[in-house]
């Protein structure tokens, strides 16, 4: 495995992101569908992403993509909630990358670069069922903690989600 992680600093490769992006939302319905009778409008979702792509790029954000010998398998989003905190978004490893240790690594980055940046705080959400993203966000040092004002789930879809912090 040739992993190589990339952050973007313009819209370059938008399309990859958009890709992605699609192909985690196909993912998360999925899941959500089966575990919980629900789905996000992954439409609007993936074009209010694409049309404020800026708020995930330098100097507050980051978008990073994992590579694997040239082929992408992974993304990971950061973007500015207020001054002190921050929040990763859209935490995808595609089906053939799982279990080898790159969404660790990804996530880990995503956590250094949020640290770098000059951040005090970093959350994330995701739907309860997700033991195994638990599993790494906990290894990471997050824990749960109270649903925050700046969350993007639905209120009437709180109920299905769990939210994670950490202090950095």
């Amino acid at each position: 495995m040739a992993l190589t992680i990339d952050r973007l600093t313009d819209r370059a490769r938008q399309d990859q992101v958009e890709s992605l992006e699609r192909e985690y939302f196909d993912w998360v319905n999925s899941e959500l569908g089966s575990e919980f009778g629900i789905a996000l409008d992954a439409d609007s979702m993936i074009a209010n992403d694409l049309a404020e792509l800026e708020i995930y790029l330098p100097p507050d954000g980051a978008v990073l993509l994992a590579s694997d010998d040239g082929q992408l398998a992974a993304m990971v989003f950061l973007t500015r909630l207020r001054p002190d905190a921050a929040q990763i978004r859209r935490m995808y490893v595609r089906p053939a990358y799982r279990r080898n240790g790159l969404g660790g690594a990804l996530f880990g980055q995503a956590v250094d670069l949020a640290r770098t940046i000059g951040y005090s705080r970093l959350l994330l959400e995701s739907p309860r069922s997700w033991a195994g993203a638990h599993a790494v966000y906990t290894r990471h040092g997050f824990a749960p903690v109270d649903a925050y004002p700046e969350s993007e789930v639905p209120p009437d879809l709180k109920q299905y989600w769990i939210h994670m912090g950490r202090d950095l």
